[in-house]
């Protein structure tokens, strides 16, 4: 049996700090992470990722709405022969703005329905990346989402059309400008109030 003393207890850790603001959030300091409003520190997804998911997404779109088109333009040459009436060509021409129409509500719903129940897309899923709400880590929610997808939608489409050229720049700094920010949003996500991390 020795007579060592027992060791010194160890260091009270003095009184906790005041809880992270709710409504704050950002860089936790460390490059690559972040941390929500809550205090959770989550890691960042790198640019590459983001990239690849947005890849694998338009790869996607481009996919269905290249079949719809095709649908619709051979509905619209099937109504537009010389023994069609003047009915049967409106609605072959209908049919080809529907599938237009058509289109546009996948890719609203693609990616807003997936964002907003699952923080994922087809893309995101496959490059490990997610997003999620930067005042507390949880799934975006409908709103978060809807917004998140209409300001690229909206950048893009709209100044594309008023500003050929510049609008598409534009839009294409919606999302680049993730490379200057320290918590890694673009514009949309920063609009949205969302981050996008690794999982």
């Amino acid at each position: 049996m020795s007579n060592m003393p027992p060791p010194p207890p160890p260091p009270s850790p003095g009184p906790p700090g005041p809880p992270p603001d709710p409504g704050s959030y950002g860089s936790s300091g460390m490059t690559g992470w972040a941390m929500t409003g809550t205090g959770q520190q989550l890691e960042l997804a790198g640019a590459g990722a983001r990239l690849g998911a947005r890849i694998i997404d338009v790869v996607i779109m481009v996919v269905v709405a290249f079949v719809l088109i095709v649908i619709g333009i051979m509905a619209l040459f099937g109504f537009a022969d010389d023994s069609a009436t003047d009915d049967e060509q409106t609605i072959g021409l209908a049919f080809l703005i529907a599938t237009w129409g058509l289109v546009v509500l996948i890719g609203l719903l693609y990616e807003v329905v997936m964002i907003a129940t699952r923080g994922q897309t087809l893309g995101k899923m496959m490059t490990s990346v997610k997003v999620v709400r930067a005042d507390n880590g949880s799934v975006p929610g409908w709103g978060k989402s809807i917004v998140r997808w209409i300001i690229p939608t909206i950048v893009g489409v709209i100044l594309a059309v008023l500003i050929p050229g510049i609008g598409g720049l534009l839009s294409l700094l919606v999302y680049v400008s993730l490379l200057w920010d320290s918590a890694r949003q673009g514009w949309h996500d920063k609009a949205a109030g969302t981050l996008v991390i690794k999982v």
